[in-house]
């Protein structure tokens, strides 16, 4: 039997709100319904396909066959025979069941998908019984549904408790779940499994990196710190496995590492802790706002001691960790994937080891920013950093000839935007150092005061996680450096044999390019105008601190991007330039002079139906249809560039237009009003 009917079977079975219904099994024909009516005391069926072939892990068929609901005993039998008739759409053999139920009463009804390591569940909902929206022809509401928080109360409520069971007896596994609430309670009418995840609208940060790193890092340092996020969030995991282990903790947007915010709100959930911690932390309001929870604070005590243990850890063993680090690069570094390998297991090392020194100072700071002496005791505060600023002074000040000297042989490893293994240190360019008489004095220490002395021994508890963290940035920047000239030497190895036009092109290749050098790869001269012109291109973007993942970073430029822009739900990522297709039906003839790589499908809504159509094109823009409808679902399935949800998109826009799909921001940018007939 197909998975439709024997998921609800173990639903029922388990206990799980379920409507009453029977199977009619393949090659049995359709009884009188008129006794089940009565005895399931429901006034109409919904009559819906079961096949074997549809509802599988490897693919849904959502929305393939056909379904017919508030069918009355009358047009029970041909209801049946139509819904079997609908098997010819999939071609194979496979069995022909039919799933009869009770219909609900429904006032409110729709999908949901639960999805693990979210820790809220994605709702689509609509008034009555939601057909039009899991066909993708009404666009419902779009509604969060939170795990660990309780629901607004009402249908929110039930149908979260509907899915915290649906977990239990199934798994916290990818599910897709269609429901309909009648008032009284939540039923689950349809489960099947996630084929394709959604795209989550999650904020990201940059502000950690736009301190350390350029406003434009180099394409290698960015690619570097982008393959090190799993590692960096497997730190916090040593101490909580159950926390997400594949969500992506840094992403690339704009040619700009990203942090994941809204990863860390929810760790700070996870372990009932208010999610505006890490706003402090960062600067701003916190994305979405969530109080202490005491019962899960106290359930995560192992965890959160785990944790505190680490930060006096941090600082008791600082001195090896410096060593570490400062050593890294000294090993065998004979290729780039050596030097690249070193500089990741760097990177990672030096980040980790600040987490919990950054940690073990928060909150002696913020008590010492609340009382107003946290300037007071700073004042008075001597770190490396302090020692590296005053030799600055020295050798600006011009004053000593010995100077320079000293400087480049205790921080000549240092430099600007130093974490970015492109920039040069202060021993590469000595003018990086400032012109001569450039210094300035450093302002006195605070006047001490009644105050300053009473938290005074809180400013001691910050003090050595403070210097500890100035001490391993320095010792790391030894071992970049040491990387750094390695890779260095190798572009310098790889200039003199042509695969390279000169050493800093080095910097615009990412990880993965660059360690295709050492198996003789030999870039293109249009790669490199290709390359440069996409780096010019990311330069003009000026990204504010915090953004989402459907952002448009188009519009984080001083210039208008010209021509009209569309905007609807991202269901893929990727950006397609082509000309539009706009289509009422499917089609499996692209209109002449059209191109598959440069065609960009527009069409009220999709759905089965359309998938030899989408098969043309490189991108698809939909007008309606919500991001969890059947042809959302089918759309993000074949992985093509998809917009959903687009308003007014087949009224707009006109078959030859030329477009700009950007799927990841969900919009669609009109290029030139260029009409083609269409044949």
């Amino acid at each position: 039997m197909g998975g439709k009917a024997t998921l609800l079977d173990t639903a029922l079975a388990a206990g799980l709100p379920v409507p009453a219904g029977f199977v009619i099994p393949d090659g049995i024909a359709a009884p009188d319904a008129r006794w089940w009516l009565t005895a399931a005391q429901a006034s109409s069926l919904a009559v819906r396909s079961a096949f074997s072939a549809e509802d599988r892990p490897e693919e849904s068929l959502a929305g393939w066959f056909t379904t017919k609901l508030h069918v009355r005993n009358s047009a029970f039998t041909a209801a049946v025979e139509e819904v079997r008739a609908s098997a010819g759409r999939r071609h194979g053999s496979f069995r022909r069941d039919v799933l009869v139920m009770a219909m609900v009463a429904a006032n409110h009804a729709g999908v949901a998908f639960s999805e693990p390591e979210t820790y809220d569940d994605r709702v689509n909902v609509a008034d009555g019984t939601a057909e039009l929206l899991v066909a993708g022809e009404e666009e419902g509401n779009a509604v969060m549904i939170p795990r660990l928080e309780p629901a607004v109360p009402g249908w929110q409520r039930r149908l979260q408790r509907l899915l915290n069971d649906i977990r239990l007896v199934f798994g916290d596994d990818p599910w897709d779940v269609e429901w309909a609430d009648d008032g009284e309670t939540c039923w689950l009418v349809q489960i099947r499994p996630v084929t394709a995840p959604t795209r989550r609208n999650e904020a990201f940060t940059i502000a950690n990196h736009a301190e350390i790193l350029p406003p434009l890092p180099s394409q290698l340092m960015t690619s570097v710190i982008a393959e090190a996020g799993p590692d960096l969030f497997a730190w916090y995991r040593r101490f909580d496995a159950t926390l997400p282990a594949n969500r992506p903790f840094l992403e690339v947007i704009a040619g700009r590492p990203f942090i994941n915010l809204s990863l860390l709100e929810d760790m700070l959930r996870h372990l009932g802790l208010p999610t505006r911690l890490v706003a402090d932390s960062i600067g701003g309001p916190p994305e979405h706002a969530r109080p202490v929870r005491l019962l899960r604070l106290i359930g995560k005590l192992p965890v959160l001691l785990r944790m505190g243990m680490a930060q006096v850890r941090a600082v008791l063993f600082a001195r090896s960790n410096e060593q570490r680090l400062a050593s890294a690069g000294e090993g065998t570094t004979s290729s780039f994937t050596d030097a690249l390998r070193e500089l990741h297991d760097a990177y990672v090392g030096l980040v980790t080891g600040m987490f919990p020194l950054s940690s073990a100072i928060g909150p002696p700071l913020a008590i010492l920013r609340t009382a107003g002496t946290l300037v007071e005791h700073s004042s008075r505060h001597r770190t490396i950093t302090t020692e590296l600023a005053e030799q600055l002074d020295e050798v600006q000040m011009g004053q000593d000839p010995g100077a320079l000297d000293r400087f480049l042989g205790r921080f000549g490893h240092r430099g600007v935007y130093e974490s970015d293994i492109a920039r040069p240190r202060y021993a590469d360019d000595v003018t990086l150092l400032g012109a001569s008489g450039a210094a300035t004095a450093r302002p006195p220490a605070v006047a001490r005061t009644a105050i300053g002395a009473l938290t005074a021994p809180v400013w001691w508890l910050a003090r050595p996680p403070l210097a500890a963290r100035e001490r391993l940035r320095h010792e790391a920047m030894v071992g970049f450096a040491t990387i750094r000239s390695a890779l260095l030497r190798h572009a310098t190895n790889a200039v003199a044999d042509g695969r390279l036009p000169s050493v800093d092109h080095l910097w615009l290749l990412d990880a993965d390019e660059a360690r295709r050098l050492d198996e003789g790869w030999r870039p293109e001269r249009a790669f490199w105008e290709e390359r440069l012109a996409e780096r010019e291109r990311l330069a003009a973007l000026d990204p504010p601190h915090v953004v989402h993942r459907f952002d448009d970073p188009a519009r984080w430029s001083h210039h208008d991007p010209g021509g009209d822009l569309l905007e609807g739900l991202s269901l893929t990522d990727g950006v397609v330039s082509g000309r539009a297709w706009v289509l009422r039906e499917p089609s499996v003839e692209l209109p002449e002079g059209f191109e598959p790589a440069t065609t960009v499908l527009v069409a009220r809504s999709v759905d089965a139906g359309w998938i030899p159509t989408v098969a043309l094109v490189a991108a698809v823009v939909v007008e309606i249809g919500g991001d969890l409808s059947h042809g959302s679902i089918l759309l993000r399935e074949r992985g093509v560039p998809a917009i959903t949800n687009v308003r007014g998109a087949t009224r707009t826009v006109e078959t030859g237009e030329m477009l700009e799909v950007r799927a990841g921001a969900g919009v669609v940018e009109r290029r030139s009003p260029v009409r083609v007939v269409e044949r």
